[in-house]
């Protein structure tokens, strides 16, 4: 059986995963500002190329614009701490490194693999209906949590970040994920200590209160009206156990004839 904790080793665990879990908000934050940033890139990219097409009439000038555009912006997708990944047909047609990192793949076994592969079995159908509701443009939560299946089987979290997008003149799902497997481990792992502390302080129990005790025997009265010895009270009151021996003045008094022999 394995060894209870204590509370003091309770409280110092949970401390640290309170302390886990204010990283994780940090890493959240930090995730939103990328997040931010795509966006305006991404929505930068496409003022800029539809600004080309009006102002620049000569081809090979627009060309080139266009390709520096684009290399920038794939500059940012490349670099990004967060995986970023394009949903079109329920297929992955695009793929940052980071994103084939995250489920063991590389990049090019990653693109063209079908999307649902690479969620759990019990939040397909939740990732599904997310995906129906924002291709018809209806209202569906921009960020949520769902776990993910690597190539090794491995179960894994992901924080997800979606929206809607055309990609080569089709709908499609642009998204970026980030891996808050640890994350929710300590979460767990808080919740489940959190649980054992409550149930270690339930059964910790306290005396408080007015104690009716006789001047003269020192029994304790109980609840019930009984007059009881004041260690058997005790005992049944706390956590305490008591051992027996016999004080000095004690034992002169009972074996004073001992004691005034010597």
């Amino acid at each position: 059986m394995a060894k209870k904790r204590t509370l003091e080793e309770l409280e110092q665990r949970i401390r640290a995963l309170q302390k886990e879990v204010l990283e994780r908000k940090h890493a959240d934050e930090e995730l939103r500002e990328s997040n931010r940033r795509l966006q305006i890139a991404y929505d930068q990219s496409i003022v800029y190329a539809e600004n080309l097409n009006e102002e620049i009439s000569e081809r090979k000038r627009m060309e080139k614009a266009l390709r520096e555009s684009e290399e920038k912006y794939s500059t940012l997708v490349e670099d990004s701490l967060t995986g970023i990944y394009i949903d079109q047909d329920r297929k992955i047609v695009f793929s940052n490194k980071r994103f084939a990192e995250i489920f063991g793949y590389s990049r090019n076994e990653v693109v063209g693999m079908d999307s649902w592969k690479l969620v759990h079995d019990e939040d397909r159908a939740l990732t599904d209906e997310i995906r129906i509701e924002r291709l018809k443009g209806e209202q569906a939560p921009p960020e949520y949590e769902a776990r993910g299946l690597t190539k090794d089987g491995e179960i894994i979290w992901v924080a997800k970040r979606n929206t809607r997008i055309e990609y080569k003149g089709k709908p499609a799902i642009l998204g970026n994920i980030v891996d808050i497997t640890k994350q929710k481990h300590a979460e767990q792992e808080r919740e489940k200590l959190v649980e054992e502390l409550q149930d270690a302080l339930a059964e910790v129990r306290t005396l408080s209160g007015l104690l009716p005790i006789c001047a003269s025997c020192k029994k304790i009265r109980d609840d019930k009206g009984y007059w009881r010895q004041l260690e058997a009270y005790i005992r049944d009151h706390s956590e305490a156990e008591f051992s027996h021996s016999i004080c000095p003045e004690c034992k002169r008094r009972i074996y004073s004839e001992l004691y005034e022999t010597h």
